[in-house]
């Protein structure tokens, strides 16, 4: 019933198929993307990525260069955040920079797939787009993916359009300076972002366009000579990528976990867990069985499927010729993709049955994943606000609080700078260690390069560990944290603090 709801106040929201007005976009779809990327925009717990680009963004843009070169992501970002945090410095205010894009992104898929179909396949487009999971979260991140899926999906419009209008007399200059200026600031945004930069070139070759090709080409190398200044430092972050990056060799479970959070969300309860698969691949299904029987001759769908498959199959192999680089974040164009495939099929399917199965199958799982988006608070997004403010009134005179990691240290330190805190310097070479000197310097936060230096003569100290770090080395068959063993060799452990998975000891000499 509700649904039926919802299919009529779209198709009410139309005067005719040929020219509908944009009031649904206003007056449905875009409030309630805003009322699903609100929620807890000053409460959920700031983490260390979060952390890690206020504090860069807080020093000079010489320093954010600087800090920038020496991590794996260019600066264009945090130097927006920067401008952004002159105005208002509260966590709320600094998340509304990425809401901001995030509505622009809906904003895109409604123009894009409206083009490219009818409006109705725009707003149920922009609608998937709205209540996404993985588009809620990251309209919540202090980082830079909400910026790149925009200049993305703007790069996807402006190449779609040049090639609709090929052969024209006139030259469309501003679709040309469109797709050079989006496709800039989607490389200055994320380096992952060339995946996606050059799926086009792939959709060309394949439908052998060739002097379009070659005409796509020199618009890339412009894009290159802007990057230039930039593109001399990505060799470097490249071999850091290679000796520090934790994600895992793509296999068959990472498929399946994307696929799901292009419907719901990850981590979620364990009994929705099968649900969420099995719907996830049943709407994947759907929407390609019914794009397949509409794709033959269509341009347009083709580049579609593409951009929707092309992004994290070349991740995917790039993950096995190099460090893993397949996360779901770096195909967020990908899942936008999907949703004007998916808003296509519901817009024109003449089977209703199938059309509401498949809204309900998108919409239904969604909604249901974004309150465990709401009220995740474990690792690596503990409740470090909480545990700061607790120490606030339980710290003496004299004691010392050593975090066994920067990931822990970052997000408290943020909300309790007065509070005196060291974290352990990560191994070098290893797989964690990615907060590079120049970073440092950058943002004058440094770490102890031992436990042993960071306790010095403390009389009273503070040991802050996630459970996932003691549970990783007791299944090594260690048989404790090596840092907790430590302690407990030259000190009494006077007590224990528990945050959901952050730990805090207390000892005492």
């Amino acid at each position: 019933m509700v649904l039926s709801k919802l299919i009529g106040s779209i198709k009410g929201s139309f005067s005719g198929d040929q020219q509908p007005s944009l009031r649904a976009l206003v007056t449905l779809v875009l409030p309630i993307s805003l009322i699903l990327r609100i929620p807890r925009l000053e409460t959920r717990p700031i983490w260390y990525d979060d952390a890690f680009s206020i504090f860069l963004s807080r020093g000079s843009l010489g320093e954010i260069i600087s800090g920038t070169a020496a991590d794996t992501m260019p600066p264009l970002y945090y130097f927006l955040l920067k401008g952004w945090m002159s105005l208002c410095n509260q966590v709320w205010f600094l998340r509304t920079l990425s809401v901001v894009f995030s509505l622009g992104i809906i904003v895109l898929v409604y123009v894009g797939a409206s083009k490219w179909f009818n409006q109705r396949a725009g707003l149920w487009a922009a609608l998937f787009t709205a209540v996404s999971p993985l588009q809620v979260y990251h309209a919540q991140e202090i980082r830079m993916y909400g910026l790149m899926t925009f200049a993305l999906f703007a790069y996807i419009l402006f190449f779609i359009r040049l090639w609709n209008e090929r052969g024209v007399d006139r030259v469309p200059w501003g679709n040309w300076i469109g797709l050079v200026l989006s496709g800039t600031v989607a490389v200055y945004s994320h380096n992952l972002a060339i995946f996606s930069i050059v799926v086009p070139n792939l959709i060309l070759v394949f439908r052998r366009e060739w002097r379009f090709l070659g005409q796509l080409m020199l618009v890339q190398i412009g894009i290159g000579v802007l990057w230039l200044p930039w593109l001399i430092f990505v060799p470097l972050q490249v071999v850091k990528i290679q000796t520090a990056f934790w994600t895992p060799q793509p296999g068959l479970r990472e498929i399946l976990q994307t696929i799901i959070v292009f419907h719901t969300n990850l981590p979620l309860p364990d009994w929705f867990i099968p649900i969420a698969l099995f719907t996830s691949l049943l709407a994947v299904a759907l929407v390609f069985f019914e794009i397949a029987k509409i794709a033959k001759g269509n341009q347009i769908i083709h580049s579609l499927l593409m951009v929707t498959l092309v992004p994290g199959l070349l991740l995917f192999i790039a993950s096995y010729l190099m460090r893993p680089l397949f996360v779901p974040r770096a195909i967020l164009l990908s899942s936008l993709a999907y949703y004007v495939l998916a808003g296509r099929v519901v817009s024109d399917i003449d089977n209703r049955v199938i059309a509401s199965a498949l809204c309900l199958l998108i919409l239904l799982p969604a909604l249901i994943g974004l309150p465990a988006l709401y009220s995740f608070e474990s690792f690596p997004r503990s409740p470090f606000q909480a545990s700061a403010d607790d120490l606030v009134d339980r710290i003496g005179e004299g004691d010392v609080i050593i975090h066994d990691n920067k990931l822990s240290y970052f997000p408290m330190h943020f909300y309790q700078p007065g509070l005196p805190q060291e974290f352990i310097a990560d191994p070098p070479g290893s797989p964690n260690d990615t907060f590079a000197p120049e970073s440092q310097l950058a943002m004058s936060i440094f770490p102890v390069a031992d436990l042993d230096s960071a306790v010095g003569s403390a009389k009273h100290v503070w040991f802050i560990v996630f459970e996932r770090a003691i549970e990783e080395y007791t299944s090594l068959g260690q048989p404790s944290h090596p840092h907790l063993a430590w302690l407990l060799e030259r000190f009494s452990m006077a007590d224990r603090l528990t945050y959901n998975d952050l730990l805090i000891y207390e000892f005492t000499r």
